[in-house]
């Protein structure tokens, strides 16, 4: 599929038109959205009376309870963290009931802990989302597995259970629409995401479309890890038609999207055919008192759609392939941890015991080693049906660096290839590092911020609009996975948003062409105060 000049710009318009902008008038700075203002969210005024109410659930459907303690994994956290989902392994590799509980928990399950904010409790999941609103729902179809029968299920991170929606193998339904993906063809199980916009919009308005695929990328990444300490394999696929994959789940593709499928396990028994896949009308506890639509959300959704199988299969056809950027400056080569100094913390108490840190010994220095360790383990890659295996990744990793021991202060870029960051910019950048994140102080004292910059261009110019998804989603995966790598050594770290046009004029002109993606900081914690 060959995408037209129009296809390309309706993602160049969304991106502009979802920037965080600043202006400053006199000594008068005035941040908005929009570049220029998107209509919809300038003349969009939140009311607390709206706020979404965070889970989807079905009110007549059956719970199935899933279990909650699970068996040592075989894998600890840092080292899935490094696993693609593509390794070789056993032929046959089908998920039970049990696997199943442990990926929905550990990627959107209720962590156990809560807030209060505004007179709201807010009840927080084990993968992060922007502003504690958890847009994003889970959804297995699958065939028939040891202890649970053919069907399509939904997953209630309220109760953390399944609600079967229907019954019976519809696993065909997404080899069609993928066009026949080859891992969505030997999957057992696959996994669908969507996200119901409203839910994030709420606060975010326009740029909602970008947290979609952001948070997508943090519970993907923390599927794909869940699965590596199961012995399973997995592949993210974005190539798929849209509607029958909507209409599969019972959604309506304008509020309530599918964003990302993860095919699970691998069977070599043929799927069978499927039914219709009839409407359904199942009670849903209502989310909000009143919603605003953004045109700009359902105009970007819209126009990255896929309409049929072959469109799918023809959209993945060719994978981008990225050379490596040439350095340009002085290297210094990494000096990651070897794998039997690697920390061996479990990956379901790591995710358990996570926190978004943003208090940092800035005084303290970072050990090379942890800094080094961190893009290592973070920066493997993962299976795609877009990307191939062994190319760079669409991104280039920019880091401004402050008190990492034995590497000077400045601007560096990674070099995945030589196992090198490059010195692009020397000097102390704390005050600009917390103008460019939307003035955030946390991002200035942290001894690392991690931005990932995309060239836009030839991505949207190989995979049309759809491929604004793509960029989102990948860099996203990236970043989640170098925070997780971060708390398995004991660091602190968040992810973080940050003015656009500010970050690209900042590590201009060797990121000129570039488009900022998404950001998250690392370093020491800041002892916590005695009481």
């Amino acid at each position: 599929m060959a995408p037209t000049n129009r296809d390309i710009q309706a993602a160049t318009d969304y991106h502009n038109a979802s920037k965080y902008v600043v202006r400053r008038e006199g000594d008068v700075e005035e941040e908005f959205l929009g570049s220029p203002p998107d209509a919809d969210s300038q003349s969009y005024v939140q009311d607390m009376e709206d706020r979404p109410f965070p889970f989807k659930v079905y009110e007549t459907l059956e719970p199935i309870p899933l279990p909650r303690e699970f068996p040592l994994a075989s894998l600890p956290a840092m080292e899935a963290l490094s696993r693609t989902g593509a390794e070789p392994g056993e032929a046959l590799a089908l998920p039970d009931l049990a696997a199943l509980a442990r990926v929905a928990l550990l990627s959107n399950g209720l962590l156990g802990r809560s807030s209060t904010h505004n007179g709201r409790v807010v009840e927080y999941r084990t993968a992060g989302g922007g502003g504690g609103l958890y847009h994003l729902e889970l959804y297995f179809v699958c065939g028939d597995l040891p202890d649970l029968a053919a069907g399509v299920y939904h997953y209630g991170a309220h109760d953390h259970s399944l609600r079967r929606l229907r019954a019976g193998d519809y696993r065909q339904v997404l080899v069609e629409a993928s066009g026949s993906d080859p891992a969505i063809a030997r999957a057992p199980v696959t996994m669908v995401m969507t996200s119901t916009f409203w839910r994030n919009a709420w606060n975010y308005r326009a740029r909602t479309y970008r947290h979609t695929f952001w948070d997508a990328g943090t519970q993907l990444a923390h599927a794909v890890t869940t699965v590596a300490t199961l012995g399973l394999p997995a592949s993210v696929v974005l190539g798929y038609a849209d509607r029958p994959v909507n209409d599969l789940l019972g959604v309506d593709g304008t509020r309530e999207v599918a964003v990302a499928l993860l095919a699970l396990g691998r069977s070599d028994a043929p799927v069978p055919p499927a039914a219709a896949a009839t409407p359904l009308n199942y009670p849903i506890h209502p989310i909000t008192r009143r919603e605003h639509s953004f045109t700009a959300i359902t105009a970007m959704n819209q126009a990255s759609q896929l309409a049929t199988g072959g469109e799918a299969a023809a959209w993945r056809a060719n994978p981008l392939r990225r050379e490596p950027r040439p350095p340009q400056g002085p290297l210094t080569t990494l000096a990651p941890l070897a794998d039997e100094a690697l920390p061996d913390a479990a990956w379901y108490d790591l995710v358990f015991e996570r926190r978004s840190v943003r208090h940092y010994d800035a005084e303290g220095p970072l050990p090379f080693a942890s800094f080094s360790t961190v893009l290592d383990r973070s920066t493997r890659g993962f299976a795609a049906d877009c990307l191939a295996p062994d190319a760079p990744p669409l991104h280039d990793l920019y880091l401004i660096v402050h008190n990492v021991a034995g590497l000077a202060d400045g601007v560096y870029l990674y070099h995945r290839e030589l196992n090198a960051v490059e010195l692009v910019r020397a000097g102390q950048f704390s005050v600009d590092a917390t103008r460019i994140a939307c003035n955030q102080e946390y991002a200035g004292a942290a001894h690392v911020n991690a931005y990932y910059l995309t060239d836009l261009s030839p991505v949207l110019e190989r995979f049309g609009n759809r491929g604004y998804r793509l960029a989102q989603l990948e860099s996203a995966i990236y970043g989640s996975r170098l925070q997780l790598a971060a708390h398995a050594q004991g660091l602190g770290t968040v992810g973080t948003t940050s003015f656009d046009d500010k970050v690209i004029e900042f590590f201009t002109p060797r990121a000129s062409a570039m488009s900022y993606m998404f950001a998250c900081v690392f370093g020491v914690k800041r002892p916590r105060a005695a009481s």
